[in-house]
């Protein structure tokens, strides 16, 4: 064998092990992060829920498209909008220390849908994901697109933590643990997301799973599960726990989150029972025509939010990972045409950004100069 020859052996075989290493940091933590699939009395209790059967849970209304229908079509809008799905400029992210609200209703949101309610002086964490990925593996998938606001370690006091389904850009597995092991917050999830939490650690008497018309009361404030049209699931099998919209209400006000949802025709009658709100979280990105049926676009966001009397909206669901093919900065700049139309009040925070919902801030449109991109000469 020549000296070449061998020295080309070894490079091989070190670019290998090198390949091997690093499928293998990429899979680190994986099976853990899929968290588990309910059994026993947990199970029990979803196969009595009117939104289960043949062993999975079901949207209400039956839907034309649940996944995309076209996979060719997606894929050829990613290509289309491939300069524009992220932003030109850095996000600005607010990282200002506030002390905690003794009384009234604010909201501060942390990118996505990612948000603290404080209400009453009660304070609820919603689908807090503070990993640097939105995937099972750290390594790859979904990178953020700006720093967190702030480290776990500042956010303070955390009475609640609200979860509106399992899919992992709204439950991640490292954001669950920190907060079970420094917080004395309780969990409320849908039905058989516990199970996820059992086997990341979470006490079961912290664990409240609920169907949707289920509440449970944090303080002074009632958080109740209302029904979505969505799906979950973290590994192949899907739809093996319960997704939902949450509401929360005291005497100082009324906040709707939609976690992750499509449009369905029952927004007025959730509108009617526990509105009318001060203020709606509406995910308004990760839109795409063949997925209408579980993500809402801007104009479904502002229809749901009239019909709900939702108040004022805050958009969420957009700005902090690319999940779909539309432009980066397009949720907000539809959303804003389609509010101004319909009369629906909008809030637009910068990230980290506390809003006094009986006193938000004015129009900022600090999304333009992070989208703003260089005219070709």
């Amino acid at each position: 064998m020549s000296r070449i020859s061998a020295i080309s052996r070894v490079a091989v075989a070190a670019g290998a092990a090198s390949a091997l290493g690093a499928l293998a940091a990429a899979g680190r933590g994986v099976g853990a992060s899929m968290g588990a699939r309910p059994d026993g009395v947990r199970l029990e209790r979803m196969r009595r829920s009117p939104q289960y059967r043949a062993g999975a849970f079901h949207n209400r209304r039956r839907g034309t498209t649940s996944v995309p229908a076209s996979q060719r079509d997606v894929l050829e809008r990613y290509r289309q909008n491939a300069e524009t799905r992220k932003p030109a400029g850095p996000i600005p992210v607010v990282s200002a220390h506030r002390e905690p609200a003794t009384s009234g209703l604010h909201v501060t949101w942390f990118g996505h849908a990612s948000a603290l309610v404080e209400l009453d002086g009660t304070r609820l964490l919603v689908d807090p994901v503070w990993s640097e990925r939105c995937s099972p593996s750290q390594h790859v998938g979904p990178r953020r697109l700006h720093a967190t606001p702030v480290p776990l370690e500042r956010l303070g006091r955390v009475d609640a933590v609200v979860i509106s389904h399992d899919h992992y850009d709204h439950l991640d597995m490292a954001t669950i643990q920190w907060l079970s092991e420094h917080t004395e917050a309780v969990f409320v999830v849908p039905l058989g997301v516990g199970a996820h939490l059992d086997v990341w650690g979470v006490p079961g008497a912290r664990v409240v799973e609920c169907d949707w018309g289920d509440g449970h009361d944090v303080g002074p404030v009632r958080v109740t599960a209302v029904e979505s049209q969505h799906f979950s699931g973290r590994g192949l099998r899907r739809d093996g726990t319960l997704w939902s919209s949450w509401v929360f209400a005291a005497p100082g006000g009324k906040v709707f989150f939609s976690g992750d949802t499509g449009y369905f025709d029952g927004y007025a009658a959730i509108g009617a029972e526990h509105g009318p709100f001060d203020v709606s979280l509406m995910a308004v990105g990760a839109y795409d025509p063949t997925w209408r049926d579980i993500h809402l676009d801007p104009e479904e966001a502002v229809r749901a939010t009239a019909e709900l009397g939702g108040g004022l909206l805050l958009p969420i669901h957009w700005c902090t990972f690319v999940l779909a093919p539309h432009p980066w900065a397009e949720p907000v700049e539809r959303l804003l045409v389609a509010a101004g139309s319909a009369g629906v009040p909008v809030v637009v925070p910068r990230v980290g950004d506390r809003v006094d919902v009986a006193a938000p801030p004015g129009l900022d449109p600090w999304w333009e100069s992070a989208a703003a991109r260089a005219t070709p000469a």
